[in-house]
């Protein structure tokens, strides 16, 4: 791996401001901003290639565990000159947001969540997030060879399209559906006023599914085998990319990258999901929260160098 990415890996980890190319030279002195910036630019770099093998360099090949398919909102509000940025509507603020919307695949065992790939929704260049989703699925069972115990996702990610092609796999999935979708021909908030229930039926694309209706939420699963706790238990894990998220937000400055071009946009994304791979790693190894690692690297960039050395020592 480039000296210079693993400068740059090392800012992330390190700075406690804003995630920008000139705070990481003030903190690095032996690292300039203009050879930071480079980085980003730099059109040779295959960055799905580098976080490909950052991931196998570092936890192996990946067995069992589940999926999850999720997006967030990359938050832009203060630079309008960044290509392909739009208003995207944000569930969490309630209002429109001038960003970059990311579809994310991560994977996860329970124990650690590990991000597998992204792609970059362009409002005006035709595809939807459900393709973007599609892609995603596509190439975790085509490239990356993965066999996951089942896909999960919320309900906005529940399409007949995505829904049919977890099937065609022969993947289980296990989603939340929205309340007028149709169940044995009937809209699911009118289907049994109880509720608390379970039960087998049909869904649009003639897809065999377990439904179960707990409270005001529905969810389901091509496994028909599986009983209502279970099913609940196990959509559970879809919160460990909303966890995820928050952390590269808060903490790894994922919007802070101030670069013009998407390629440069791009790039700081995945080198923000290196730096988490990385913190993950260690809270696997030494059992503390990624919260307390990042505030033990923090401002402590000799402390970093010792993280990035072990990284230089596996990829000899």
């Amino acid at each position: 791996m480039p000296n210079q990415i693993l400068a740059y890996l090392k800012g992330l980890l390190s700075v406690t401001e804003k995630a920008t190319c000139l705070s990481f030279s003030r903190i690095i002195s032996e690292v300039s901003h203009d050879s930071l910036t480079r980085i980003l630019k730099n059109p040779r770099l295959e960055w799905k290639t580098l976080l490909q093998g950052l991931i196998l360099r570092i936890f192996g090949k990946l067995q069992g565990g589940f999926l999850i398919i999720d997006d967030t909102i990359i938050d832009k509000s203060f630079a309008k000159l960044i290509e392909y940025i739009s208003w995207i509507y944000c569930s969490k603020k309630g209002r429109p947001v001038l960003g970059l919307a990311i579809v994310v695949l991560a994977w996860s065992n329970g124990k650690i969540t590990i991000p597998l790939a992204i792609r970059i929704w362009r409002k005006k260049l035709g595809k939807s997030k459900y393709d973007l989703a599609l892609e995603l699925l596509s190439y975790a069972r085509n490239f990356l060879r993965i066999k996951p115990e089942y896909v999960t996702f919320d309900s906005w990610y529940s399409s007949k399209k995505i829904l049919l092609r977890i099937e065609k796999y022969r993947w289980i999935f296990i989603t939340q559906l929205k309340k007028n979708r149709k169940f044995n021909g009937i809209s699911l908030q009118l289907y049994k006023r109880q509720p608390y229930w379970i039960e087998k039926g049909i869904i649009l694309g003639n897809l065999k599914v377990t439904i179960v209706r707990h409270g005001r939420k529905y969810f389901a699963t091509n496994d028909l085998s599986l009983s209502k706790e279970e099913i609940r238990s196990f959509y559970q894990g879809r919160w460990l990319v909303e966890t995820l998220f928050r952390f590269l937000h808060s903490k790894l400055g994922i919007n802070d990258c101030q670069a013009r071009s998407l390629n440069s946009q791009k790039a700081h994304l995945h080198l923000c999901l290196m730096a988490y791979l990385l913190l993950e790693k260690e809270k696997l190894l030494t059992g503390q929260t990624l919260y307390q690692l990042k505030r033990n690297y923090s401002f402590r960039p000799e402390k970093t160098e010792l993280l990035l050395f072990k990284l230089k020592i596996q990829s000899a």
